[in-house]
């Protein structure tokens, strides 16, 4: 009579963990990795953004909003509400610097090469694997999304920044807020508002119009190259 019992259990134990076993050899999708397929996959993108730069050496911190575009992997446009007028456009063959709140009269422009650091999506979703090491952080709220944190720590001693975070919504795997160490020790901290994908962008979105009597420098110098 106890032989049945104990055979019932062994059996329910041996159960458990053929079904232990076979959970763990069918993981579900990495969601830092989803997350990298849906950016590969966006044609155009359309996203509204609260940007927060804090300044540990002066203990200020800087507030702006404006409106992210993007079509491909070469082409973007962050234009700002506050500060009005501020951008830096990509344009597939120069990225323009337009910061009238802080430069007047002028706009900088830079090769593609030499700018890649202003495209933070493509720098922290572009095979974020090989680029990075990445360690989870755990679950945290972006405004209404759930999302999952990971910290971002570059492999490569070049990259634009020392370290970065980020925050992957868990139903849409959208990068919804992200936040990056400068080298300088500034930290610039994005969250998205609204992200629309694949949408019709207007006409001229990632184009950049020198405004009248403004002045053009071409000086790469002053991000390593040559003029």
């Amino acid at each position: 009579m106890t032989r049945r019992p104990a055979l019932f259990w062994a059996i329910l134990a041996c159960s458990a963990a053929t079904a232990a076993v076979g959970s763990a050899q069918s993981p579900s999708p990495d969601l830092l990795d989803r997350a990298a397929r849906t950016y590969a996959s966006t044609r155009t993108l359309r996203a509204a953004f609260h940007q927060t730069l804090t300044s540990p050496a002066t203990q200020t911190v800087r507030h702006a909003t404006g409106v992210l575009v993007q079509r491909g992997s070469a082409q973007f446009a962050l234009r700002f509400s506050d500060p009005a007028g501020d951008a830096i456009v990509s344009d597939g063959t120069a990225i323009w610097v337009y910061l009238p709140s802080t430069s007047k009269g002028s706009v900088i422009k830079v090769p593609m090469q030499l700018g890649s650091g202003f495209d933070l999506l493509t720098q922290l979703l572009r095979k974020p694997r090989e680029t990075y090491v990445a360690a989870p952080l755990g679950d945290s709220a972006v405004g209404p999304h759930a999302t999952a944190v990971y910290a971002l720590t570059p492999k490569d001693a070049s990259a634009p920044f020392s370290r970065a975070k980020v925050w992957i919504g868990h139903a849409d795997a959208l990068l919804w807020q992200l936040e990056i160490v400068e080298k300088s020790g500034l930290v610039r901290r994005v969250r998205f508002t609204s992200i629309k994908p694949n949408v019709k962008l207007p006409t001229g979105a990632t184009k950049f119009t020198v405004p009248a009597g403004v002045r053009i420098l071409d000086q790469a110098a002053i991000f390593g190259g040559k003029p």
